[in-house]
């Protein structure tokens, strides 16, 4: 069996309208000579080998599940991944229910495009010599506890200073995760050709405290200064580590990269004027 003969499938757990089209698509390959491997559970590792059998991995449902199979992957960056979206307001899930199957045999035969979407390595180092690691393609977040005041951070790029701040939480995105939490907190959005981080104080507690755009090639390290409570380190929204007073945070770009199908047609000036509805 080919890459060409082989398609990975990630469909939204629990999801009748997500089964039923991911049935219709296993029937339209089926007649393609195309086979299909199921790899919707959510704590499964989609391996290596797997992954470098694959012509493509197709995700029905929305961005959520689409995190969740990126999470999982072995290795980022063998295998192109498209996002079928059933009706949220996903911005990378853009392939309409509608348009699953042509869309899925148009990528097959090389009509797609492919763009490379970065991610980013995070490490939080403890003060015993433990480092809690992850991978992220949107966003890293750390924030307070329920009941914790408001957290102190120092910032630094690259070893040098860059401020100190007094927050709820700080945000660091990729240019992918400019339309996710970076959006409603208010940060800028990022065109995907610009190579940058988006950094983010949530609720500062000066007005001083602005989003920033840094180089995407700069290292962040995010200390926190005098923490009496617990906090949470949040990756994509899915995977969160407690983060006590001594700990480190070091965000900086992945050697891996994703390889994020799209339609020729689709633009990212549309994609803002029908998912935000900018007129």
């Amino acid at each position: 069996m080919t890459r060409a003969d082989q398609v990975i499938l990630c469909v939204k757990d629990e999801d009748p309208t997500a089964a039923l089209a991911a049935t219709e698509l296993e029937n339209a390959l089926q007649k393609q000579g195309v086979k299909t491997i199921q790899v919707s559970e959510r704590t499964s590792e989609v391996p290596e080998k797997l992954l470098k059998d694959s012509k493509l991995a197709v995700v029905i449902g929305g961005d959520g599940t689409f995190l969740s199979l990126i999470r999982r992957m072995e290795k980022k960056n063998l295998t192109p991944v498209m996002g079928v979206n059933l009706g949220s307001l996903g911005f990378i899930t853009d392939t309409s229910r509608d348009q699953m199957v042509p869309a899925v045999l148009a990528a097959l035969s090389g009509q797609f495009k492919i763009e490379k979407k970065p991610l980013l390595t995070v490490e939080l180092k403890h003060p015993n010599g433990k480092v809690d690691v992850a991978t992220v393609f949107n966003d890293v977040c750390l924030s307070k506890g329920a009941g914790t005041a408001l957290l102190k951070f120092e910032i630094l790029l690259d070893g040098e200073l860059l401020s100190h701040v007094k927050a709820d939480g700080y945000l660091v995105a990729t240019p992918t995760g400019s339309t996710a939490y970076s959006l409603s907190a208010g940060g800028p959005l990022l065109h995907p050709q610009v190579e940058g981080l988006i950094l983010i104080p949530i609720c500062a507690h000066s007005l001083s405290a602005r989003p920033i755009v840094i180089p995407l090639h700069q290292k962040v390290e995010i200390k926190t200064i005098e923490l009496k409570e617990t906090a949470y380190l949040v990756c994509d929204g899915q995977v969160s580590f407690e983060v006590r007073d001594g700990d480190e945070l070091q965000v900086q770009v992945s050697k891996q990269h994703l390889q994020l199908l799209r339609p020729p047609e689709s633009g990212w000036s549309e994609a803002l004027r029908s998912k935000l509805k900018m007129a």
